[in-house]
């Protein structure tokens, strides 16, 4: 562990503390998947069963008692085939077959709001979770809110009255929000994330992945309480922000695209780690070249553009799962027709898809925010000066989906108009 200091919340957990909660929440699902799967092979009242539930019911509240404040509500997503423990990836339990069965169901976020569960709330949970899962079973698009636990869509919708599904007789039902404040707060937590991520990486020239993974969990799932529209940007209140900011923001626009041209939920996520860490780089540049007021000299310029370089020597150094977070770092600013930008190409070339795709977000938001030495663009200025470098600087099939990204975001009031 570096002297940087981790953000608050789930990630300033000691790494000892962090674990033994991972592991209490790995056994508690394993216990759950032989619980639902008692229930499918000899019914609700078998003593099997009613053992197996005893034993599941039993683990979960032991796993609610050991949670430290840091982490209260616990909060379990099912994203895909992956399951997130607050924002941190569960690695011991990726690919979990009843965990992607789940989320398809829509079973994809489970909120613990108490210490312990009662039995009965238990057994409704149960009941639950194993009706999701009949072949043939709709899934779930409303919250259900449970004594204890809220359970439903990992997306932001109020479990009102009228929209709460029909809890089982004798279970208590309450209006409430399924997704914590991830929006409201700004996504404060992820910066906060982010900003630890660009010191620990200043500190020790290592990416910590894990809590990147984290972010961009966070991102997407701040995304699809959007409902997959486009994106809760995030608004720079100072200066100082403007890389974290940036790079949340280039993620989340990149994801946004690549989720508008087809691209798989695995590679969404990719590109999301790819767009993130682009600027990554920086971390090994002069602060006061970083927030430098007035114009560069050709001498700082010259170190500015060192950070495409370091930023691929950083992620390179982490393995071959890094090589595409690498090669966008290196090409993000080589033009998208291979004639110009920097690095400078031995043999000019074009830079590989994601790095355009990436690039035409950097470009907007660079162009859209509050600079040491500028004021933010309006948004006309911006996008007729992005569309002056089509087919040159970026590239015109990826300019004109993202100009469509834009268009959709606007009729729907998902992002605010710079």
């Amino acid at each position: 562990m570096s002297s940087a200091s981790r953000p608050p919340g789930p990630a300033a957990m000691p790494s000892a503390m962090h674990h033994a909660v991972h592991r209490l929440v790995a056994d508690w699902l394993l216990s759950l998947s032989q619980a639902l799967s008692a229930m499918t092979l000899y019914g609700a009242t078998h003593p099997s069963c009613m053992a197996s539930r005893a034993r599941s019911y039993d683990k979960l509240n032991a796993l609610l008692g050991a949670i430290p404040h840091a982490m209260q509500p616990l909060r379990l997503t099912l994203l895909d085939d992956e399951l997130v423990v607050g924002t941190h990836l569960l690695h011991d339990l990726r690919g979990w077959e009843l965990g992607g069965r789940l989320s398809r169901q829509g079973m994809q976020r489970l909120e613990f709001t108490a210490p312990s569960m009662r039995p009965d709330a238990y057994g409704a949970l149960l009941e639950l979770l194993h009706r999701a899962l009949v072949p043939g079973a709709d899934a779930v698009e409303q919250a259900v809110v449970l004594p204890g636990v809220r359970v439903g869509p990992a997306v932001l919708v109020e479990a009102t009255a009228d929209h709460v599904h029909q809890a089982p007789h004798g279970v208590d039902r309450a209006p409430t929000p399924l997704l914590d404040a991830l929006l409201a707060d700004g996504l404060s937590e992820e910066l906060d994330t982010l900003t630890w991520i660009t010191a620990e990486t200043a500190a020790t020239h290592r990416v910590p992945l894990a809590e990147v993974e984290a972010v961009i969990r966070g991102l997407a799932l701040a995304m699809q309480a959007e409902q997959g529209t486009l994106l809760p940007l995030v608004s720079l209140k100072a200066v100082d922000q403007y890389t974290t900011v940036h790079a949340c923001n280039v993620a989340m626009l990149s994801m946004g695209l690549a989720e508008q041209l087809g691209f798989g939920s695995r590679d969404v996520r990719a590109v999301g780690t790819a767009a993130l860490l682009h600027d990554i780089g920086k971390v090994c540049l002069p602060q006061a070249l970083l927030t430098k007021a007035g114009v560069l000299s050709d001498a700082e310029r010259d170190v500015m553009r060192t950070h495409t370089t370091e930023g691929a020597r950083l992620l390179g150094e982490r393995g071959e799962g890094n090589a595409l977070a690498a090669i966008v770092a290196y090409e993000h600013h080589v033009w998208a027709d291979g004639t110009g930008g920097y690095p400078a190409l031995a043999f000019p070339r074009r830079p590989h898809y994601v790095s355009r795709l990436v690039q035409v977000c950097d470009v907007y938001d660079a162009l859209s925010t509050l600079r040491p030495y500028r004021d933010p663009w309006p948004r006309a200025r911006t996008l007729h000066h992005m569309r002056l470098q089509a087919g040159r600087e970026l590239d015109d099939d990826l300019l004109l989906a993202f100009f469509d990204l834009l268009d959709r975001a606007e009729q729907r009031h998902a992002m605010p108009l710079r």
